[in-house]
């Protein structure tokens, strides 16, 4: 099972930030999918809505069957609620930085591209009955539905009802609103869809919201296409690159680095695009050409010593293998500059590669690529190997130079673990670049108790 991240639209081209100022519209709703029924689930989020968030007690809850919007508890919308269901199985969601484009990839190779350029600026025509705006992805009728049912009121509650609107992406229950949800058939592979990862620079103002697709398909393993309407997803780019340098098997994950600026007197940026071959494969991929220009794009490096167990697909992968991933996030260094590091899957260490600081030229430049660095506790570490990694969000332990950021990850021994990673550069003899030395500890082992927050083992 997946979760992804559903915030309100974002109506300017400051990515994930959102023009309106009402505390009601900043929750984040989560959906979650990837199990084997077709269903996608919402998990809607109150928490920044204070006025919902006054604990009641719960007899005046049963008894009371007003729908008194200011007797909701934040705690009675914390459990799951049926939003879609599909013949077809999601096995990956993307959604732009703005929220305009919402991309599902399925089992069959199927795409499909929601786009919401029409709907009110902030949401405003999407909101449940306490007030509280949703993503036009979200029925609010079926949660109105859910917040009669915690009011103690279900009698009108039929979002269990297996009927389904094939012209509306199979939602339940279509309410006004959803009905007119828009969406076209993005491209098709052969096998599973296995990842979607936007551009971060992806922008409606420029009508470029490229997507890279990762799917089991040898011939067509990696594409990056541009989903601002249907003529534009026409035309696919990396897709040769991508079996050539795949070699015929799949990618499994597909990451895109954030925007690092490495020449601080020109103001280049360099955009990385990374894919996880389904043999275990660590390709680079250089996009940082403008948007504009993606003919521009190359390959410009791969290893074949990133994960330890091959993906056999669909057919015979189990769920670790489907949760192999890529990760990028960012360290601190003693200099006080950000460095960018993508972590890997596949070992029983943390394993990272670092972005070189300083321009070089040619291969050269991605030398640290090469460069396998570990994060090792041989005694406390993982016996099994590593499958799932987060970073924590840069800037949550205040930023700034010297702060080093924690990775957790989760492995098939069933340990979960806190990681500190640590980072410096040093300039080689020539000075033409630096390179980047990661290193670090184990923190602590987390235990996760089902319906409980994590808790450290002292």
């Amino acid at each position: 099972m997946h979760l992804i991240a559903l915030p309100p639209l974002c109506t300017n081209d400051d990515h994930g930030t959102s023009n309106n100022n009402d505390n009601q519209h900043g929750a984040v709703d989560m959906l979650a999918y990837g199990g084997g029924d077709g269903h996608i689930y919402l998990l809607p989020n109150y928490s920044n809505n204070n006025q919902k968030q006054q604990a009641v007690d719960s007899s005046s809850l049963s008894n009371d069957n007003s729908n008194n919007k200011g007797d909701m508890t934040s705690s009675k919308l914390t459990t799951p609620i049926l939003l879609a269901s599909y013949d077809d199985i999601p096995r990956s969601m993307a959604v732009s930085s703005d929220g305009l484009r919402l991309v599902i990839g399925f089992e069959s190779g199927e795409t499909r591209v929601f786009f919401y350029d029409d709907n009110d600026d902030n949401n405003e025509g999407n909101v449940d009955k306490l007030g509280v705006a949703h993503h036009p992805f979200v029925d609010v009728g079926v949660v109105d539905k859910a917040i009669d049912k915690a009011n103690g009121d279900d009698s009108n509650d039929n979002s269990g009802d297996d009927s389904e609107d094939d012209d509306n992406g199979g939602f339940f229950t279509q309410s006004q609103e959803q009905s007119t949800t828009k969406f076209f058939h993005g491209p098709r592979s052969e096998l599973a869809i296995r990842q979607l990862a936007f551009d971060p620079r992806s922008s409606s103002t420029t009508k470029e919201y490229y997507l890279a697709i990762g799917s089991e398909s040898g011939d067509t393993p990696l594409r990056v296409v541009n989903v601002y309407d249907e003529e534009t997803a026409s035309k696919w780019f990396l897709e040769g690159e991508g079996g050539d340098v795949h070699g015929g098997a799949g990618v499994r994950s597909v990451a895109y680095s954030t925007t690092v600026t490495n020449n601080k007197s020109s103001g280049e940026e360099k955009q990385w695009l990374t894919t996880l071959g389904m043999d275990g494969k660590l390709t680079v991929w250089d996009v940082s050409s403008p948007l504009s220009l993606p003919e521009e794009w190359e390959h410009v490096h791969s290893d074949f010593v990133v994960s330890a167990k091959p993906d056999t697909g669909s057919l015979g992968s189990d769920a670790a293998d489907k949760a192999c991933q890529l990760v990028w996030g960012q360290v601190g260094g003693k200099s006080g500059k950000e460095v960018e590091l993508v972590v890997l899957p596949g070992k029983t260490d943390v394993q990272v590669r670092a972005i070189p600081q300083k321009r070089s030229s040619g291969e050269e430049y991605v030398e640290c690529f090469k460069k396998q660095q570990f994060v090792m506790d041989l005694e406390r570490g993982h016996k099994d190997t590593i499958v799932v990694m987060a970073f924590e969000p840069v800037g949550s332990n205040g930023g700034g130079g010297g702060a080093s950021r924690k990775v957790v990850t989760a492995a098939r021994d069933g340990k979960l673990l806190l990681w500190e990673l640590t980072c410096d550069e040093e300039d080689d003899d020539d000075d033409s670049k630096s390179v980047v030395v990661v290193g670090g500890s184990l923190v602590k082992e987390l235990s996760m108790v089902r319906g409980t927050a994590a808790r450290y083992i002292k």
